[in-house]
């Protein structure tokens, strides 16, 4: 048997949520009036978090991927099961927001400086 991609399996995953069957009409009773978004309906399956991304490669070097694996692992372990399941990608979209939010801020300081001067 033919091993699948993991494109496919997130391809097919993604089908079955949106195919997956509604409650059914009981008679005499009326469909809602306005659709709720795909998978926010009563009775529908959340889209996992990792479907609402945009997809973006990077490449890292062995050093950086084996120390965001045990990073990840080790705040898996701390938190004992509670909340979200922490991987690599959820790291390095942390790290992004921390660099993206340390450039914006003295951007913004510095266009107050040039509006005060």
């Amino acid at each position: 048997m033919k091993r699948k991609r993991l494109a496919e399996l997130v391809r097919e995953e993604a089908e079955a949520l949106e195919e997956a069957p509604t409650r059914e009409e009981k008679p005499g009773e009326a469909l809602p009036a306005q659709a709720s978004p795909p998978g926010e309906g009563p009775g529908e399956r959340p889209l996992p978090p990792y479907l609402t991304y945009a997809r973006k490669e990077c490449r890292l070097r062995p050093d950086q991927l084996d120390a965001l694996t045990a990073l990840a692992r080790r705040l898996n372990r701390e938190r004992k099961g509670k909340g979200e399941r922490i991987t690599e990608n959820t790291l390095i979209r942390w790290a992004v927001d921390m660099l993206l939010e340390r450039y914006r801020v003295p951007r913004e300081a510095s266009e107050k400086t040039e509006e005060l001067g």
